[in-house]
């Protein structure tokens, strides 16, 4: 494989974990999330409909209230919690494995956490990328613009944001 190919899987990975921290949060956590998640949301409340004020959001409805696009999180959030200091964690049935552009691994775990903040998402856990033979853990994701950087450890890469926008289904 050459030495392009590396930085690009790593970057691939890293987008996936950034993807499964910041949008898992389909609708399944108590009352006290909403207050959490209004605390370091860059957006407005969730719905301002009437009747509506209890409506949690969902993970992938979250990540874009951060700046990310719902696709760098996979389908099938169970559960979600973030706290007003913008640490999360995202929780999945099983493990969530897919392929990333024919030739990438990419796994969840069933608990996904890290840090998020508008356009940036680091101390990821539970997201890893196989490249070659070995799965490297994405440590961060962040946002400049209409690309998103996906890091594990020295290696980086860039995508267009617009790649993310539809959340990969497991296998």
């Amino acid at each position: 494989m050459s030495k392009h190919s590396l930085p690009f899987l790593v970057a691939v990975a890293a987008i996936v974990l950034t993807a499964t921290v910041a949008a898992q949060a389909p609708a399944t956590a108590p009352a006290p999330v909403p207050a959490s998640v209004s605390a370091p949301s860059p957006a407005p409340a969730p719905e301002a409909g009437a009747g509506n004020s209890t409506t949690k959001p969902t993970a992938y409805e979250m990540l874009k209230r951060y700046d990310f696009p719902p696709g760098i999180l996979p389908e099938g959030a169970q559960s979600y919690t973030i706290r007003p200091d913008g640490s999360f964690q995202v929780n999945f049935p099983e493990d969530c494995h897919f392929r990333v552009a024919k030739q990438y691994n990419v796994r969840y775990s069933t608990r996904v956490a890290g840090t998020i903040q508008n356009g940036s998402i680091s101390g990821l856990e539970g997201v890893k990328v196989k490249i070659i033979f070995a799965w490297i853990r994405i440590d961060e994701v962040g946002r400049d613009g209409d690309e998103l950087t996906l890091k594990a450890g020295p290696i980086s890469q860039s995508f267009p944001v617009d790649v993310f926008s539809v959340s990969p289904q497991c296998n």
